[in-house]
């Protein structure tokens, strides 16, 4: 049984039009999977979604329902959490902007 601070356990296939478009990104830095799984807190409000593909400061995040997809440019979520170390790290948030629930450094891998 899933709690609170894990990842939701939603995925989704991609079409083959969908994993075309995001191979033809300019300056793509991913490999572009056909199967993602959700990247969200587990029980999050909104719909899924994972990213799709990078380029420079610009994200493709797909976003599904059970009965809808879309890939939606988005911006990275500009939280930053402290890690005590010496010296300390600073480790970034890997979700889009605004998302729902807690940041990516706060759910389990």
């Amino acid at each position: 049984m899933l709690s609170p601070g894990e990842r939701c356990p939603a995925r989704i296939e991609l079409s083959d039009y969908q994993v075309f478009w995001l191979m033809r990104r300019p300056y793509a830095t991913h490999h572009v999977r056909r199967h993602h799984e959700c990247r969200l807190e587990f029980r999050h409000d909104g719909p899924h979604g994972d990213v799709g593909q990078q380029s420079h400061e610009v994200e493709w995040w797909i976003r599904w329902t059970l009965t809808s997809s879309a890939i939606e440019q988005v911006g990275a979520c500009p939280t930053v959490h402290e890690e005590s170390g010496d010296p300390p790290e600073e480790v970034a948030c890997l979700l889009f902007e605004g998302h729902p629930g807690r940041h990516s450094f706060d759910l389990e891998p």
